[in-house]
């Protein structure tokens, strides 16, 4: 045996009271079989996974009447487990259990997605902390917290920039026992979580909601500076300044003169002097698309900002009628339209231009993202926006 491992071991054996879980071939040959559902292997997904193994052996051993279901598990969602570094939605009987992996058993912190706590489809009346020993091939459930006790933890912490709560594992309750006992005892209204207002397929939301957190925000506060972050370079956006007011040929016009000419025609949103301009190309399949985006702060409340999206083709190109663009924050879908063609043979235009726009106001730690999906629904892209 190697330092490493004897260094392992003895840091083991100072957590005697732990159940050490021995993983058997057949079960990391089962989270390496989860992580192979996936397109890319990451590690997130398989310490994920043998939390998982690890979590449902314990149970097994320690009160096999309880049945464990994981078929609306974020396990089974690949953009949420890539996206959120929980196991969300494993059902025990009639209670929702949150699976929250540690590399190891000795971690003071332990990392909860806001997410998983704030959103109704996440939401679970117990979040279970298990560590992992992926070496060693071991797992130990370390504590957990009911949902209503974590909820009123969180009140008294801040949120961190990645959209998650560090907490102290001094604050779980760490006899295991406890757990196994109001699984059996208690009832699933004992523990109320909140209801959501979506009517939509869990699995879809959940697909929906992880795209906020598989993505960076693009910091649009950065425009003001004339800067464009790493997040918009990678995805070759474009600063824009304002036009000269002179006339100018539409037939050689610039991105700039292009967005000038479509902001004449919107009456209904009044945009100021001082708003930042950028744009950036989208190819969806064949279409060749083009997203324009404003942003300014709001002069009587300065701690919100405005954020102004217009979609339409690349000039030369075809309208894109039947796409699609969509605007949500972190819990629901704020705006959503689509290029149509009515019955008079005319669309859904912006004056000359066959395009859609759309306007949210928020505060400066909300961040908005937006969804463009092809006519058929077979290709999409988003853009996350915050003002950082």
């Amino acid at each position: 045996m190697n330092n490493n491992s004897n260094d392992l071991h003895k840091n083991i054996l100072a957590f005697k009271e732990l159940e050490i879980i021995n993983l058997e071939p057949e079960q990391t040959d089962e989270a390496w079989k989860i992580v192979e559902n996936f397109q890319s292997h990451s590690l997130q997904v398989y310490f994920q996974a043998l939390g998982f193994v690890g979590f449902r052996e314990w149970l097994q051993k320690r009160e096999p009447n309880l049945v464990v279901d994981t078929r609306e598990s974020s396990l089974s969602h690949p953009e949420s487990a890539r996206g959120i570094n929980a196991v969300c939605n494993v059902r025990v009987g009639e209670f929702k259990v949150c699976l929250l992996p540690t590399v190891g058993f000795s971690d003071e912190l332990v990392s909860i997605p806001l997410v998983a706590i704030d959103e109704p489809e996440f939401a679970a009346h117990f979040y279970v902390v298990v560590g992992v020993e992926d070496d060693l091939e071991l797992a130990a459930v370390r504590g957990f917290i009911r949902y209503d006790n974590l909820v009123e933890l969180t009140r008294r912490i801040s949120v961190l920039s990645d959209d998650t709560y560090e907490v102290s594992f001094a604050d779980f309750q760490q006899q295991t026992g406890d757990l196994l006992l109001y699984l059996q005892c208690l009832s699933a209204v004992d523990i109320p979580l909140p209801i959501s207002q979506n009517s939509h397929d869990c699995g879809d939301i959940i697909q929906g909601q992880s795209k906020k957190y598989l993505q960076k925000a693009m910091n649009v506060g950065l425009w003001f500076q004339n800067k464009l972050d790493e997040v918009a370079q990678e995805l070759s956006w474009n600063l824009l300044a304002t036009p000269s007011p002179l006339r100018f040929n539409k037939s050689t016009a610039t991105p700039a003169e292009d967005l000038e000419d479509i902001l004449s025609q919107i009456e209904d949103v009044e945009i100021p002097a001082i708003a930042a301009r950028s744009y950036g190309n989208i190819q969806l399949g064949e279409t060749q698309l083009r997203l324009y985006a404003l942003t300014w702060c709001l002069p009587e409340t300065p701690e919100e900002w405005s954020l102004l999206v217009i979609l339409g083709a690349i000039p030369g190109n075809n309208p894109p009628f039947g796409v699609k663009l969509q605007i949500s924050d972190l819990t629901e879908v704020l705006d959503e339209q689509v290029l149509e063609i009515d019955r008079d043979g005319g669309s859904s235009t912006v004056g000359e231009h066959d395009c859609l726009y759309a306007q949210i106001v928020g505060d400066k730690q909300e961040k908005f993202l937006v969804t463009v999906t092809a006519a058929n629904g077979e290709a999409e892209s988003s853009v996350l926006f915050g003002f950082c």
